[in-house]
């Protein structure tokens, strides 16, 4: 039975509004990190605050297990399941730079996102789907741009923390393909953010590998209940709701996106 997703989208909300309170407390100041995989993947105070502060509402207003980047959920099998990342962009919130967020997607076990939302604490910007109601930023709807011409684009994209030793995926070649064909490139540190800008129409386009599913799941729906559209680098989308391969376009440009993003891989 499909899940009252009116209701879960405000606990979502609830939850991450919570979690990015969490994260401010000790924004702007000097950062507790630890690394994880590698240097350039790294845990802060900051991650650890948020996800103790959006695991109970979760818990206490859902029956749904959690999955959490920083290891504070129950990953296992069920109908629906919660994806959640405390705080996507940390490096930036080490930095003290404001483009970071909270994102908590509901998907099922095909992870197929239901429910997604997307906060960024420091601009108070909630961005938010449920499938089938349309997607909205602090309330009022959104659509994705209709740009149409590649060059008339400005597009986003994130290089893998494996970078250094993963050489096909480390997304250089596909950059430097990309970046003559369009009015401008950026590198802002937060795909949760970046893909709901594209649902928004700030953006035309982003991309990037070797993320996972709580990066991404709840802006793909953002996305897709925005007018965009989104898939993995052969244009399914098995490997874009993982995280290890994301295209998210306005959907006018995607084909072509895809194509120069493969030409550059092979």
């Amino acid at each position: 039975m499909t899940p009252d997703l009116t209701t879960l989208r405000a606990v979502a909300e609830h939850a991450a509004r919570d979690g990015g309170a969490a994260a401010l407390k000790t924004y702007g100041g000097s950062h507790d990190e630890a690394t994880k995989a590698n240097i350039f993947d790294i845990v802060t105070e900051g991650d650890k605050a948020s996800e103790a502060a959006i695991l109970p509402i979760l818990r206490a207003n859902t029956r749904f297990p959690i999955f959490s980047e920083e290891g504070g959920g129950d990953e296992f099998d069920a109908p629906y399941i919660w994806h959640v990342d405390p705080i996507d962009g940390t490096v930036n919130y080490a930095s003290n730079l404001p483009h970071f967020s909270v994102s908590i997607a509901l998907a099922d076990r095909d992870l197929a996102p239901v429910v997604g939302v997307v906060f960024n604490p420091v601009t108070g910007e909630m961005f938010s789907a449920a499938r089938g109601q349309g997607a909205t930023l602090n309330g009022k709807p959104i659509h994705a741009s209709d740009v149409r011409d590649m060059h008339q684009a400005l597009i986003a994209t994130g290089f893998p923390s494996g970078r250094r030793t993963v050489r096909r995926e480390n997304n250089l070649d596909a950059f430097m393909a990309v970046l003559p064909r369009v009015r401008d490139m950026r590198r802002l540190g937060s795909a949760a953010l970046d893909i709901s800008f594209v649902a928004c129409g700030r953006l035309e386009a982003f991309w990037e590998g070797g993320m996972n599913s709580w990066d991404v799941l709840a802006a793909l729906l953002i996305l897709s209940e925005s007018g965009g559209r989104y898939s993995d680098y052969d244009g399914g989308t098995a490997r874009a709701v993982t995280g290890k391969q994301v295209v998210a376009t306005n959907g006018w440009l995607h084909e072509e996106l895809l194509t120069t993003i493969n030409a550059a891989r092979r």
